[in-house]
């Protein structure tokens, strides 16, 4: 199997908060994380569509200090273990997090 990923992926452990078009609320945590997308742990018996939109709340922590972050995003794919998704629009508190990893 050919690998999809554009981008580099970290093994991070954040609260996520999936809101779904319909409205429905998922809560689980990210198993890991990158640029494009992240997996995140959620009920294996939740069914999601993939290309679904949703909107993927995570918590971050800068020097101590506990940040939320909002991103757009679709459902790539769902496992036993959780769902996929892609990030369709990052905002600058995400892409400041994911650099100081980056360093």
């Amino acid at each position: 199997m050919s690998e999809r990923r554009k981008y580099e992926r970290h093994l991070l452990r954040k609260l996520a908060i999936l809101r779904l078009a319909s409205g429905e609320v998922i809560e689980g945590h990210t198993m890991d994380m990158s640029v494009g997308g992240a997996f995140i742990e959620v009920d294996a018996d939740l069914e999601l569509h993939e290309g679904e939109s949703c909107t993927i709340s995570l918590v971050l922590e800068d020097e101590g200090e506990e940040i939320t972050t909002e991103i757009d995003g679709s459902i790539s794919h769902q496992s036993d273990q959780g769902v996929g998704c892609n990030f369709l629009k990052i905002d600058s508190a995400y892409y400041q997090f994911l650099n100081k990893i980056y360093e």
